[in-house]
């Protein structure tokens, strides 16, 4: 049954903000490598067929105890570099992770920006953006210059003090795994949520001037089974 199927991704497509510039994004995360579910090669195809402009990878590429030369992670990121810039913050499997201290390393290996605990401005499609990551001990830093402010925070348990504290125009998060079990569009359990989380799947305003996007993720969690919860790449169109 599809209920059960975890292989098949669902593109949701959201377009925000007013003007004549448009960036779309594509917001990956907990792929879990080697634990994802779906087919990499296929979301890679498919960034490209549907003209996405930058990729945020909003935490946990990898497994807590993934092995980085050998899990897939380089050979993915690399290829998705080679199509798009890459932005990626850190979430709780490479803060615990047991090469920790390599991840940084890594990731900018493979042609991609760690914006975990910085803040950079970049230009994409004549847009200027802000880009920022959260951290999982050190916080958040601070916005600085002109742009479209975004954060990269892999925990959407904490979008409102983001919002309140660094006013940022859009969050991307993901780690609810929207949920595991969905019903009636709502997820019943997520890590730092609890039972009945409220921010498991797509797009919440949380406060004037700022929006939280949430991917459900691609990759497995410690507890694998998921319902009526198929992989889930938010595709969003800023309009600046």
């Amino acid at each position: 049954m599809r209920l059960f199927e975890n292989k098949r991704v669902e593109y949701e497509e959201f377009s925000l903000g007013r003007g004549q510039c448009s960036v779309r994004a594509a917001l990956l995360c907990d792929l879990h490598f080697p634990r994802q579910c779906a087919d990499v090669s296929a979301i890679l195809k498919e960034m490209e067929c549907r003209d996405v402009d930058v990729a945020f990878i909003a935490g946990d590429l990898v497994w807590r105890r993934a092995d980085l030369g050998s899990c897939g992670a380089r050979e993915f990121l690399g290829e998705l570099c080679s199509l798009m810039p890459v932005f990626f913050s850190e979430g709780n499997h490479e803060a615990r992770h047991k090469d920790a201290d390599k991840i940084s390393d890594f990731v900018r290996s493979c042609g991609a920006h760690d914006v975990t605990g910085v803040c950079v401005p970049v230009r994409i499609g004549g847009a200027d953006l802000l880009i920022a990551g959260d951290t999982e001990k050190r916080g958040s830093p601070r916005f600085k210059g002109a742009g479209v402010k975004i954060l990269l925070a892999h925990h959407p348990e904490r979008a409102v003090s983001h919002a309140k504290i660094l006013c940022p125009d859009y969050i991307f998060s993901g780690h609810a795994h929207g949920g595991q079990f969905r019903i009636f569009g709502r997820g019943v359990y997520a890590p730092d949520q609890g039972l009945f989380p409220k921010y498991t799947s797509g797009l919440y305003p949380i406060a004037e001037g700022t929006d939280l996007i949430v991917s459900r993720g691609i990759g497995r969690s410690r507890f694998p089974f998921r319902f009526n919860d198929p992989p889930h790449i938010p595709i969003v169109t800023v309009l600046v």
